[in-house]
């Protein structure tokens, strides 16, 4: 069975002391930005107390990724005031992994190419 072509990033964050209320806002702002973005599969914040945090983001393609980078830059930007992020992970299909791995350069990520799975 080929793999899913779908592209996922898991971002892992400390919260930054005080910084927690503010970054849930941001959060839901960036939330409420990608439900309205074509291609982005979906989203979720999952949160250990006040203290750190993970993201997970599905997309169909390198593409939609670049574009939701773009439209959500702002928030993404004022996001970095308010966490430290301490893993970046990128899973997907490895033609649609080379596309992203200048975009993503800064943020040293691991990239792990899809083999096996399906999608519902």
């Amino acid at each position: 069975m080929p793999a899913p072509a779908v592209v996922t990033l898991i971002g892992y964050f400390d919260i930054r002391l005080g910084n927690a209320d503010r970054f849930r806002t941001n959060c839901e702002e960036m939330v409420a930005l990608r439900a309205k973005e074509a291609g982005h599969l979906g989203s979720a914040y999952s949160f250990d107390g006040d203290t750190a945090a993970t993201s997970r983001e599905d997309y169909d393609g390198a593409d939609a990724v670049k574009r939701h980078m773009e439209i959500g830059r702002h928030i993404f930007d004022s996001t970095r005031d308010l966490v430290e992020i301490t893993s970046v992970e990128i899973h997907g299909p490895a033609q649609e992994l080379e596309q992203l791995r200048d975009l993503f350069g800064g943020l040293s990520p691991r990239f792990y190419v899809t083999e096996f799975g399906f999608r519902r």
